[in-house]
């Protein structure tokens, strides 16, 4: 596959891949959120909290991508998709652990409000 074909299948799969990529996410918090107050494993918490860090920015790209999307997207796909991407970006109300700790990590939310800048500029 050549550079030129990876991009224009990447420019038609996009949308589907961070929209489905959402939606793992969201899931896979869920699932996790009823394990709460049960004994998990270290590298299991290690990704419950990439997911729960990854999740707003995946929101954010598929909103992006919807919106921006350089093929004409049908109507009823924005109104399907788009309320169900933001109730996304509110994230689960059953994980209140990480609260704290993102307060203190302001870098990772510059870091992230920068790339988020960066990939909507573009």
């Amino acid at each position: 596959m050549s550079f030129s074909e990876t991009l224009q299948w990447w420019q038609e799969w996009r949308l589907r891949i961070f929209v489905l990529s959402s939606l793992f996410l969201q899931y896979f918090l869920f699932l996790f959120s009823l394990l709460h107050k049960s004994c998990i494993p270290l590298w299991v918490r290690f990704f419950i909290w990439l997911a729960y860090l990854g999740s707003d920015a995946m929101a954010l790209y598929a909103l992006a991508t919807l919106f921006n999307y350089p093929k004409k997207i049908p109507l009823g796909v924005k109104v399907l998709w788009a309320p169900i991407l933001l109730v996304h970006l509110g994230g689960q109300d059953c994980i209140t652990a990480y609260n704290i700790e993102d307060n203190e990590m302001w870098k990772t939310h510059v870091l992230t409000a920068m790339s988020q800048s960066i990939y909507l500029g573009s």
